[in-house]
Parts: C-alpha cells; structure tokens; sequence
C-alpha cells in the first residue's frame, strides 16, 4: 500500500473548551490481537482513526514515504554528503506537507516543523524478520544539498524490542508511533489510536520542548522520521525487500485548528512533556579479555601477507554524542564528523582517511560484536572520498562470522572474531572473505546515474554496533575491543 499523511484540526468549539475531549475505546476496538496474521495491512484501523478525527472535527493532510538512499543522493546532486551511511540500512523517510501560512521548511517535504500542540502519528506495520530495525526521529538544522548540517537524534531510537505492536512478535505486526512534545495532545491521540483498534500497539516518541524549540515560524527545529532496517533474516530477502520499495505505512499530522486560514497559531496552552529517560548503555560485560586473542589475529594476518609493507588503522570514536553535540553546535562537514543523527549506535567509530590505492588491500578484523553478546547487529563499512564519504562496501555480523577462522583455526574463541579483506590488489588474497574492489579509476556515480566525481583512492572505516540485547540500547564503547585496519601496500 503507498503510504499517506493526514493532517488534523478541531472545530473552534472544541479547541476552546476548557479541557480534552473525552473519548472512550472500545474494548473490543482496542484490544490488541496475539493472532493478527503476518502481513496484515492497517486500512481497517486507519479508517476507524479518521472516523474518530471527524467526530472532534479534526481534519486531514496526507504525506508519503521514500526511501533516501544517501550515496544515490550525492550521486545524483541532492545532498551535499553521503555522510558514511549503511549501505546495508537504506533509510525509509517519511514526508510531510508544510502548514497553511507556516514558514518554509529548510529541506521540503522530508524535514518539517511542528506545532507545539500538534502531532505526527504513523501507522502501519512493521518490517518482516530483520536482524534489526528502528524508527529513528532526529532534528535536521541546514541543508541537505548545500550542508553542513547539524543532525543529532531525538532521544533514544525505537526499535524492535521497545516498540509496541499487535501480536507477540515484533515483526510484520500492526503499530502505531505518535510523535509530539504537548501532554494534552498526545493523550488525546492515544484515546483516538486506541477507539481505532491499536490500543497497546501504541508507543509515543517525545520531542521535548525543553531542548528543541517547537513552532511553524522561521528559526523553529526541523524534525525527520527514519526507518532503518538491516539484514533480513534467512528466506525473507524479497519481503525485505517489498517492505522498501512499497513501506506499508501511513503518516499522519494531527493538531487542534481554529478553523481560521492561517493555522500557525496554537490552539491548546503549551503542556509540555518532558524530557524521556534515556536508556543506560553497557551492562558491565565487555569484550577486553578476548584481547590476547585480538593480538594473535593480529600477528597472523600480517604473517600471512610478507611481500607488503603494513600499517594499522584503529577505529575512534567518531561522533558526539546526540544532546552534547547539540549544546555545541557540532555540525557535520566531511571530513569532520560532528555531531551524527543516529550516533546512538556505540558512537559509530570510524578510521582516519586512508590512501587505498590500486595495487593495495586492507584487512578490517576485530570482535563480532553480536557473537560476543555486545549487540545484536554489527558490521564493518567501507567508505569513500573526504567530502562524498559514500559507501563502497559493507559486511554484517552474518557474513563476518566465521571468517577470522582463515588466520586463527586453532583458537577456541575464534568464532568471536572476524578478518575481512577489501582489495585492489591484482594478484593479492583471494578467498571467501575477500571483496574485491573497484578500480579508483571507477566512476562510481555512473551506477546512480549521477554526474559527480569519487576519490575512490581515500577511504575510511565505520563499525557499527547496534543495540546490546540486555540495554535495548547501543553497548558502552567503553567495553568494546576497537575494530582495527591493517593497510598492506606492495614493497617498494
């Protein structure tokens, strides 16, 4: 189903009362359903949703979703960075159409203000067996094609172990997000979603008035909804697939109106939420005694290659994290990370620039995150070009498993670790857990039917570790063994 957007405005009767209209769920209509089928669609509840808007004289604005491929997008001229994105992860952004008399937003339709009293609501079922999935909301202050950009996350991602749904599994069930900063407004919301069907596969996403400022004049924050989803579990490639080309998913703005044309201006007092507790990481486990075993590795990948010279890149932190780097205005300009969107995910540590010229090969190795119990989706990412930073390459914990069982057979936690070898080399490693690369001559936007220009010649790393199982957040980077690079370049 394609996805819509509606947009929600009480009569001037209503918005004047003193307080909430008062609407009761239906037990029958609210209950949620342990036996909804896989694959389900939501028309039934959205339609019960918009009945329920019409009775407090709300009305509707439609919206849409597409997913932003961010390399395609550089490719192709419309954002002025890739920003080392996840290739495996392409992001299902949803869309929303401005407000009568509001000010333009900054990056129409995919970035959008919001009133303190309104409401963004999304409807619809979520992603078929992925080895993870969220929905991500983040302010986005600059522009996207001319950048930088200060990108920071809106509290804590919701994901498939925190996100409310009809049945007893999280995948391709029926949902309900309700994304706003007033009290009044989401509890009326959440009344209306629960008369409609979806009480209990609610969650509420808080934009909180106290660290972001909430408005439809110019200066107010730009707010963005992301879905990611990687890795498809085993025989649902093609549902993951569908999921992204046609997200069943509907998006709603929902705000009280007093029926005059210019809507800019709030109807209900601000009742503002506050800000949500965000979610510890680390549980006191970490990976650091696995280190002598990280040495070995080590030693081995380089004893296998004797004909190179060799030098090691380690992974560092590469973000600020979300609230502090919005204090300080770290804003993202490639080659400088700043402050990143969904830097939530252990920081997401990156190498420094690398030359990986033709004729050379890196080895990326360290801890399966995920097999080490850290997190419960891992991979490596190779990135290219200072400024584009788009993605080459990237392999996931699925893949990398196994794989360090090439250099060290013979160590009983091998399967911890990975080895992974991206090549330029004509006649260097060859092998199951080698990619070869493109030439740096390569026009790499060709394959976007883009014009611009790649130095596929500079790279750089990311590691990425998604939620620790035991925080339902990202693990402390504190307890993680860094993901490590060795450069090998033939011998002069």
């Amino acid at each position: 189903m394609a996805a819509t957007a509606l947009l929600v405005t009480p009569s001037t009767t209503a918005a004047k009362a003193a307080s909430a209209p008062h609407l009761k769920a239906s037990p029958t209509a609210s209950a949620a359903s342990d036996g909804q089928r896989p694959g389900d669609g939501t028309d039934q509840q959205v339609a019960r949703f918009e009945r329920q808007l019409a009775r407090a004289d709300y009305a509707s604005q439609q919206g849409s979703e597409e997913v932003f491929i961010l390399n395609q997008k550089y490719c192709t001229g419309a954002v002025f960075s890739a920003m080392w994105p996840n290739p495996q992860s392409p992001y299902i952004i949803s869309s929303l159409p401005e407000v009568p008399g509001q000010a333009p937003n900054t990056n129409t339709p995919r970035t959008w203000r919001i009133r303190q009293d309104e409401a963004v609501v999304l409807i619809g079922t979520t992603p078929p067996p992925v080895e993870y999935f969220s929905f991500d909301l983040t302010m986005l202050k600059g522009s996207l094609p001319v950048g930088p950009v200060l990108w920071t996350s809106v509290g804590d991602p919701v994901n498939l172990k925190t996100i409310h749904t009809r049945g007893r599994t999280p995948y391709s069930r029926q949902f309900a997000l309700v994304i706003t900063g007033n009290r009044r407004t989401r509890d009326e919301v959440n009344q209306m979603l629960a008369a409609s069907g979806l009480g209990g596969a609610t969650t509420d996403m808080t934009i909180p008035p106290a660290m972001f400022r909430l408005g439809l004049e110019a200066g107010t924050d730009e707010f963005l909804l992301g879905i990611r989803t990687s890795v498809p579990k085993a025989g649902f490639e093609q549902a993951l697939e569908d999921y992204r080309a046609t997200p069943p998913l509907q998006v709603f703005r929902v705000r009280p109106g007093s029926g005059a044309a210019d809507q800019t201006q709030p109807v209900y007092q601000p009742d503002p939420l506050r800000v949500p507790p965000l979610r510890t990481s680390g549980n006191g486990e970490n990976e650091l005694n696995l280190n002598p075993t990280l040495q070995t590795l080590r030693q081995r990948i380089i004893d296998a290659h004797p004909g190179y010279d060799v030098h090691e890149e380690v992974v560092q932190r590469g973000f600020e994290e979300s609230y502090p780097g919005l204090q300080n205005n770290l804003v993202i300009d490639p080659p400088t990370t700043g402050v990143g969107a969904l830097s939530y995910d252990a920081d997401d540590p990156i190498t420094d620039n690398i030359s990986l010229p033709d004729g050379s090969f890196a080895v990326a190795y360290g801890t399966n995150h995920v097999s080490t119990g850290q997190a419960t989706y891992s991979s490596i990412t190779l990135n290219a070009d200072t400024k584009a930073a788009v993605a080459v390459e990237a392999k996931d914990n699925v893949a990398l498993l196994g794989s360090a069982r090439d250099f060290i057979p013979d160590q009983k936690n091998a399967d911890k670790f990975y080895a992974w070898t991206f090549s330029r080399a004509d006649n260097g490693p060859t092998g199951p857990h080698v990619t070869q690369l493109p030439s740096t001559t390569t026009d790499f936007c060709a394959q976007y039917n883009g014009t611009r220009s790649v130095d596929l010649s500079t790279v750089r790393f990311v590691a990425r570790a998604y939620m620790q199982p035991d925080t339902l957040t990202r693990p402390a980077l504190s307890a993680l063994l860094l993901d490590r690079v060795l450069v090998f370049t033939p011998k002069k």
